[in-house]
């Protein structure tokens, strides 16, 4: 394999991770609909940080070596919580 077909072959892959990655965003917020809802309907309050805490430790616990830095794995998950709030607030 030459090296333009080495990186077209990493880039389809980069394109496949991508496609995943909004996949699973998608069906994040789907569920953060549905929490909403039970929340309103149970009279709870929307937003937990506690929860939001405990979330986030967990997914940054144990990160691999050669992969995102804690602190940009914290600030993209802290964005993704943060557009997730302001979903469930639009809902």
């Amino acid at each position: 394999m030459n090296a333009d077909q080495q990186l077209q072959q990493l880039r389809a892959e980069m394109d496949t991770v991508n496609q995943r990655l909004v996949l699973v965003l998608h069906e994040r917020a789907r569920l953060c609909r549905a929490i909403g809802a039970w929340k309103r309907a149970h009279q709870v309050a929307a937003v937990d940080p506690e929860r939001e805490q405990t979330m986030l430790a967990a997914l940054l616990r144990d990160l691999p070596e050669h992969g995102f830095s804690h602190d940009a794995l914290a600030a993209v998950l802290r964005e993704v919580f943060a557009a997730s709030r302001a979903l469930v607030e639009r809902s």
